[in-house]
């Protein structure tokens, strides 16, 4: 047991685990005869089974007692919410609604998964990564991550990014006029999600980037090169835009911490480097398959809609409205919900209508209204609910406000803003606000950003387990000199 307990071999498992991450998120683990056959992603349970492994050697010990009491509070603060919480969203009658159906087993899988990263701030933190080892990780993930995304498009059996299935041709096809769409081209490697991949070169990127700051070497070039790459082959809007957003932050980042605070000696070879990559990416986003998911609803579309008669046939006019069949015959039937579509189709203007997302936020919105009370604002109406109903809104801490109510976000989601919050408040307090400290925050700040904007990825380990190493580290880097004083 005391072999196990071991910091350098706990250190050496945790990090072991966080580079394997994006060998964990392979499609073939997500596919529906998998998950009928585990009745969860096998991928999932490995996570869990490691992060509770290590969870208990670093804290079920005499020498960390002391955080158990902490640890407790917190475990009585869950265990009263995940009550509560079920008592409110269990018990909700949906006999009009017979889809939005609530599954113990999937509420509490869920919330475990949502307690993973909480436990990963925590290991992060008794662990004590240093700045070097998190670069070190972070470029090492990315050059997995860039590799299998650009691998796989070379060898044209890379999974598209939306629609399903694989690509039509690879990265060569950019340059040719074989009449290819960007449907065709954007690939997203073997991942399971191309909106989460992309939230996670969020991360991956920035910290490339400081690692070229930081010091140039062949390996830090090569994989932020094939970070951009990736990104801009994923062809979502986020990568595909983001990583220009995020270059642009560097190069302020780095001026102003060269010439207003001085703490960086400004060197014509990284600012050089930092302005080549920014070159390499114009060039490439020349012919980049970005995807755009727009509707294509036009004002002939809606003058039609407008002519024709709600009362004499809502399903003829619902046609002509930018909304997809499937949300107005099956996910919320007009024929149960007529009311509600008739609204939509005669009140509703097409900013607000036209598109899944409009669709999925004016249904969630109807929905929560129907069942609406002190109880399921607080602790929601269950996230087994909405995704029974295939109802899981694009927009994250909106869709957790319906799935786990206010107490839900304060204990799963505000841990993040809280540590980011309160680094900032130590660093400032004692004038240490370094370079890395800024991007380190970014890799915090910014996926939660994407995720308010993009959705699916706050609540997604691939992303989420990261997010919680950096919060970790954040707490750790905020309070070691209080930790050393106590050793």
């Amino acid at each position: 047991m005391k072999k196990l307990q071991d910091e350098k071999l706990l250190r050496k498992v945790f990090f072991i685990f966080l580079i394997i991450q994006p060998i964990l998120d392979c499609y073939l683990l997500y596919t529906d005869e998998i998950i009928k056959l585990f009745h969860f992603s096998p991928t999932t349970i490995i996570r869990m089974l490691i992060v509770a492994f290590l969870f208990i050697l670093i804290f079920f010990n005499k020498k960390n007692i002391k955080n158990l009491k902490i640890i407790g509070i917190y475990g009585g603060i869950l265990l009263a919410y995940v009550l509560a919480h079920h008592f409110v969203a269990g018990t909700i009658d949906n006999s009009d609604y017979a889809t939005f159906k609530y599954s113990i087993t999937t509420e509490l899988f869920y919330i475990i998964r949502m307690l993973l990263p909480i436990a990963i701030i925590l290991i992060t933190y008794k662990l004590k990564p240093t700045k070097e080892e998190i670069i070190k990780l972070f470029v090492i993930v990315a050059f997995i991550t860039s590799f299998i995304i650009i691998g796989l498009n070379f060898l044209n059996i890379a999974c598209a990014s939306y629609g399903g299935g694989f690509i039509k041709a690879n990265f060569f096809a950019w340059f040719s006029n074989k009449g290819y769409i960007p449907y065709d081209l954007a690939s997203k490697g073997w991942f399971n999600s191309a909106n989460q991949i992309s939230g996670l070169m969020f991360i991956l990127f920035t910290i490339c980037l400081y690692s070229l700051c930081d010091k140039i070497t062949k390996w830090r070039v090569i994989t932020t090169s094939l970070t951009l790459f990736a990104m801009i082959m994923l062809g979502t809007r986020v990568a595909s835009y983001g990583w220009f957003l995020i270059l642009i932050m560097m190069i302020v980042l780095y001026l102003i911490y060269s010439f207003v605070f001085k703490t960086n000696k400004f060197e014509w070879k990284k600012f050089g480097l930092l302005l080549l990559i920014l070159a390499l990416g114009a060039v490439l986003m020349i012919k980049a398959p970005i995807v755009n998911t727009g509707t294509g609803y036009s004002d002939a579309d809606d003058k039609k809609m407008q002519s024709l008669n709600t009362n004499e046939d809502l399903e003829e006019k619902m046609k002509y409205s930018g909304t997809h069949p499937a949300f107005y015959k099956e996910i919320y039937p007009y024929k149960e919900h007529r009311d509600f579509w008739v609204k939509v189709a005669e009140k509703v203007s097409p900013e607000k209508r036209v598109g899944n997302r409009n669709s999925q936020k004016l249904i969630t919105q109807d929905v929560a209204k129907t069942y609406e009370n002190v109880g399921t604002i607080f602790f929601g109406l269950g996230y087994s609910r909405f995704i029974n109903a295939y109802l899981y809104l694009e927009q994250d801490f909106v869709v957790h406000y319906y799935t786990i109510g206010v107490f839900g976000i304060i204990i799963f989601l505000c841990p993040y803003l809280l540590i980011a919050l309160y680094f900032m408040f130590q660093k400032i307090k004692k004038k240490k606000f370094v370079l890395f400290d800024a991007v380190i925050l970014a890799a915090l700040i910014l996926p939660l950003g994407i995720s308010y904007l993009s959705g699916h990825i706050i609540d997604e380990l691939i992303i989420s387990l990261y997010l919680g190493f950096i919060a970790g580290y954040l707490l750790y880097d905020s309070r070691k000199e209080k930790e050393n004083d106590k050793s």
